[in-house]
Order: structure tokens, then C-alpha cells, then sequence
């Protein structure tokens, strides 16, 4: 009998680890079927845009784990991108303070929140969270990124700067040009030669930075050096062509020769259509008496690139042919009227967000690209 007992022990024991695996197995099964209808019962809340109570019911009911972490993520991505940037806070903060997460799915917890920060303007809240994650190998260059944005907003540029200078520059990524525009900020507060290393260094960065080029144009001609001047005002036509016509009103700071002024609009002219360059030609050229040569300038600008300020132009040469009194002088009115109405139109776009405006900002007011904020070319523009 205890033979036939001790055989039996075998079986007893293989019994018992079928019978408690399939107990564990009905409640790994229990636990999925509560979190699939806590998950749709929160679903259901959200698209009936009770959005308030669905959070509560995701946060409180739905466990965080390797499976609904990614939901939680998901869903305050979602909420920020539509602006909810509350909602989106509060599950973040809520991840941030679970015990259960890996380290990595911390870092993407607090990251998110600090994002959240961002777009909701509290930035010391945003800078407390980024600061301890310098250190940290696997998020430090994103959270130098996010700080330089929030110093930029402070107009710390030498923190700003300081951010991101050592981030290195990944194809398609635009941070080099941040870094330069940063750069002129900093050399505007500098003299002498210490500003056009900065400038110099800038142009090294990015080379279509056409504020380093104008402050360069600038600081040459305010110490004598006029030749790098007129080298510097001719890189930017080449680098910046849509520049050209801010370059208008520094000509005479560094060419004073009228005849060495021709010869440099004549060279910008052949680099892009401006119409504010071939206006001074034709200036200069109607100074000469060649009054011909001046209209015949604008004619052939206007016949590949016309704009209402060419057009403005050709109404005053044209005035000038005129004989009678009466006549010439509704033809001026008529061009003060064009010129009056240009006056009124923006002479800047943001080729990121679109904004428009009569002032020229390096950094877009609304879109904060840097450098994106151009003059409008085209028939309203230069």
C-alpha cells in the first residue's frame, strides 16, 4: 500500500501544477478583461468628449505597465497637440510619479511634461525638470534643445547659446542655423573686433545668414574698410538674394563714388531681380540725363519680374517725359497714390508660419523660426 501511495505522489503533483496554472491563467485572463473595459470605458468617455472624466477614468483604473504606457504617452501627445494642455500635464505628472516605470520610460514621462511646460509658458517649471537631465547620456541633447528654447524666450542669449553650441547637428535638423542667429544676438552686444570674429563665425555656421552679413557690412563701414564692406555686401547679394534690397540704404556708408556705385548695383543686379536695385540704377542713370537708359532699365525688370513699386517707378520716369504741367502732375499723383497704397501692405513674410508685417524680426514673433522672416518678393514686394 505505501508503494502504491508513493507511485501516486508523481501524479498528485503533476495534478496540482496543472490545476494552479490554470488558476493563474483565469486571473491573468480577469485582469486583461478589467483593463480592456476600464480602457473602453474611458474611450467611450472621450469620444462622447467627456474628456475631463475619461483622464479620471484612465488614470485611475488603468494600470500602468509596458502595455498601457504607451496609451497613456499617446493620449497626452494628443491632448497637447489640440491644445489641451492641461489635460495633457495631468497624465504626464501622473506617469511621472509611478514607481512601476523603467528609466527610460521615466525620461520620456518627464520629457513630455516638460514639453507640456513649454506650450503652456511655465517655463521655470519646464527648466526644474531639464536641468537634472543633463546628465543623463540618453536625454541630455534633447533637454539642451528644450532649454535653449526656453532662455531664447527669456532673451538669455549666452544661456541660450551655451545650450545648444555643443549639440551636434544631425542631417535635417536646422540647429546650426539657431546657433548663428544666436551668435548675432551676442555680437550685437559687443565692439570692435571681438563682434566681427562672432559675425565671421556665424557665417561659418550658416551661410545664408543674412544678418551677419548686414551687421558685417555695417561694422566695416563704420571703421574705413570699405573694400570689405563692398566684399561683404556682395556675398550676401550671392548667399541671400532676397536681402538684396536691405542693402539699398547702406550703399552710400562704403561706395561714395557714383560711377563705383553703378558698377555694384550693376553686379547685384546680374545676381537677382530686385526691383529696389534696378530702381537706384535708374536713379543714378536719370542723375546722368539718361533718361532713355533709366526707363528701358525698368521696362526690361518689369517685363520679367513686375511688381506694383516697378510699375511706381516707371510712373515717375514717364512723368518726367511729359511737357504739360497738368499732365506730368496727374502722373505723379497717380504714381504718390500707388506708393501711398504699397505703404500699407507688409513688406516681410515668415516662409515657416506666413506671418506678415512692416517690421523685420530675425526671430519670428509667432513661429520663433529664426531667419524665416523675409522680405516679400513677388508682385506686392521687391
Amino acid at each position: 500500500m505505501p508503494e502504491i501511495l508513493f507511485l501516486l505522489l508523481p501524479v498528485v503533483a503533476w495534478y496540482g501544477y496543472i490545476m494552479g496554472r490554470n488558476s493563474f491563467r483565469k486571473e491573468q485572463l480577469k485582469q486583461h478583461e478589467k483593463i480592456n473595459q476600464d480602457f473602453l470605458s474611458g474611450l467611450n468617455l472621450f469620444l462622447n468628449n467627456q474628456r475631463d472624466k475619461a483622464i479620471n477614468v484612465l488614470i485611475e483604473n488603468l494600470e500602468v505597465n509596458n502595455e498601457t504606457f504607451t496609451t497613456h504617452i499617446a493620449l497626452g501627445k494628443l491632448f497637447r497637440a489640440k491644445g489641451e494642455n492641461d489635460r495633457a500635464i495631468k497624465i504626464h505628472q501622473f506617469l511621472a510619479k509611478q514607481d512601476v516605470l523603467s528609466p527610460e520610460q521615466r525620461r520620456t514621462s518627464i520629457m513630455q511634461l516638460a514639453r507640456d511646460y513649454i506650450d503652456c509658458a511655465l517655463y521655470d517649471r519646464a527648466e526644474a525638470l531639464l536641468l537634472p537631465l543633463l546628465d543623463d547620456k540618453q536625454c541630455a541633447r534633447e533637454a539642451r534643445v528644450m532649454l535653449s528654447r526656453v532662455y531664447q524666450v527669456f532673451k538669455d542669449w549666452q544661456k541660450a547659446y551655451d545650450m545648444i553650441e555643443p549639440v551636434e547637428v544631425l542631417e535635417g535638423e536646422n540647429f546650426s542655423n539657431t546657433k548663428a542667429y544666436l551668435l548675432c544676438e551676442l555680437a550685437s552686444l559687443q565692439q570692435g573686433e571681438i563682434k566681427a570674429q562672432m559675425l565671421i563665425k556665424a557665417i561659418a555656421l550658416q551661410t545664408n545668414c543674412a544678418r551677419a552679413y548686414l551687421e558685417l557690412v555695417e561694422h566695416y563701414a563704420a571703421n574705413k574698410a570699405y573694400n570689405q564692406a563692398h566684399d561683404c555686401a556682395l556675398e550676401l547679394a550671392k548667399q541671400c538674394p532676397e536681402f538684396a534690397v536691405l542693402l539699398m540704404d547702406k550703399i552710400d556708408t562704403f561706395i561714395q563714388d557714383e560711377q563705383s556705385k553703378l558698377a555694384f548695383l550693376e553686379q547685384i543686379g546680374q545676381i537677382t531681380s530686385s526691383t529696389a536695385v534696378v530702381a537706384q540704377i535708374a536713379d543714378i542713370y536719370q542723375n546722368q540725363s539718361k533718361n532713355s537708359e533709366a526707363r528701358k532699365k525698368v521696362l526690361q525688370l518689369l517685363e520679367k519680374h513686375a511688381t506694383i513699386n516697378g510699375f511706381a517707378h516707371l510712373l515717375h520716369l514717364n512723368a518726367k517725359k511729359i511737357d504739360s504741367p497738368e499732365a506730368q502732375q496727374m502722373m505723379l499723383n497717380l504714381e504718390g497714390m500707388v506708393r501711398n497704397k504699397l505703404k500699407q501692405l507688409p513688406k516681410f513674410e515668415c516662409d515657416q508660419c506666413g506671418y506678415q508685417g512692416s517690421l523685420l524680426f530675425w526671430q519670428c514673433p509667432r513661429c520663433k523660426h529664426w531667419g524665416s522672416v523675409k522680405p516679400i518678393i513677388g508682385l506686392t514686394g521687391d
